[in-house]
């Protein structure tokens, strides 16, 4: 057993816990587990976040007693080094979708009194057996679709509850492979690479060597999910391509970890770019800089992407165009939170 190992079985009470939906259990399994200093990073509008009891008062309290059944369950678990040359760090990934019934406002979305869901990803930083560093993105605009007030642009690829890795083996429990791991890790920083330098002409632009013919891009609500080259580059990269300009992305400040077939990556941001053409989201051109913070799996197949799990503060993006999305729902929402 190697510490990255060790370090996915340190979550195994807190990710029972949150499977359970019991709230005394969800709280004591954060202290156990997380430094009371730990840094916590999680998208708008929750923000910057600092040990175990914030992020119980300020994030699952609220959510749990909106949603009383809640049960999270993860499709992705792995573990490994952050990977690069001079970089440290021992992290764990963690993806997958939160369910229950929407009984009373969370965010300001109405209630439902249905099941409804939302997926989260997130990434944890372990030192000495407790988690002292998290980055989370969840998809709460996942969920204002499914309560009937959506208030941002239609999203051109397709919505959906977004599965695990069609192999079956998202949440590894195999002793940690570090040589397969580096080798994922490279295969899909090439890609990337080569994927920064596509234009709004050139759309297909790291995609060909690099991904699968049949690959799936599941991006979060608000873009949606598109499947194979010709999807992928039409109904998600070409809006980017014409609508953002001065593209950088920063993967060497990012961090990268590898294990077996899946890949991590989080970028806080992890790219910064102008709003310059309308394609982006379909919205008139701003002229603004805005940075894009995003957390995303890959699985490596006969060293192509086969499946790609992205998740992007989409409320944050928004925000920074100057379109607050929370209080457009509001006023969409009417009469309708005491529902």
């Amino acid at each position: 057993m190697s510490l990255h190992d060790d370090n996915k079985a340190l979550l195994a009470p807190l990710r029972r816990a949150l499977r359970s939906g019991e709230g005394a259990a969800v709280r004591a399994a954060l202290d156990a587990v997380f430094a009371p200093d730990a840094q916590i990073r999680l998208g708008h509008p929750h923000g910057q976040l600092e040990g175990p009891e914030a992020l119980w008062e300020q994030v699952y309290a609220p959510l749990m007693e909106a949603m009383p059944d809640m049960e999270r369950t993860e499709f992705i678990m792995m573990a490994g080094p952050r990977w690069g040359a001079g970089k440290s760090g021992n992290c764990v990934g963690l993806g997958g979708n939160i369910v229950g019934t929407l009984r009373a406002p969370w965010l300001g979305i109405p209630p439902t009194q249905r099941p409804a869901f939302f997926r989260y990803q997130e990434y944890l930083r372990i030192e000495a057996g407790r988690v002292v560093e998290m980055e989370g993105l969840w998809d709460i605009p996942q969920l204002m679709l499914q309560s009937g007030v959506w208030p941002m642009a239609p999203q051109l690829g397709v919505e959906w509850m977004c599965p695990g890795p069609a192999d079956g083996q998202g949440v590894l429990t195999a002793p940690h492979d570090a040589a397969l791991g580096d080798a994922s890790v490279q295969a899909v920083w090439d890609m990337l690479h080569d994927l920064k330098h596509g234009t709004a002409n050139d759309p297909e632009r790291g995609l060909g060597g690099y991904w699968h013919r049949n690959a799936v891009w599941y991006g979060p609500t608000g873009l949606g999910t598109a499947r194979g080259h010709a999807g992928i580059a039409e109904l998600i990269f070409r809006q980017f391509r014409e609508g953002l300009s001065d593209n950088t992305r920063h993967l060497d400040e990012g961090v990268f970890f590898g294990d077996g077939n899946l890949v991590a990556f989080t970028g806080w941001p992890s790219g910064t770019t102008l709003h310059t053409g309308d394609g982006f989201l379909g919205l008139a051109p701003t002229g603004k800089q805005i940075t894009r913070r995003s957390l995303d799996f890959w699985r490596v197949e006969d060293g192509l992407v086969r499946e790609c799990w992205v998740m992007v503060d989409m409320l944050d993006l928004y925000r920074q165009l100057g379109i607050d999305v929370l209080a457009r729902m509001g006023r969409l929402s009417g009469g309708r939170l005491a529902a």
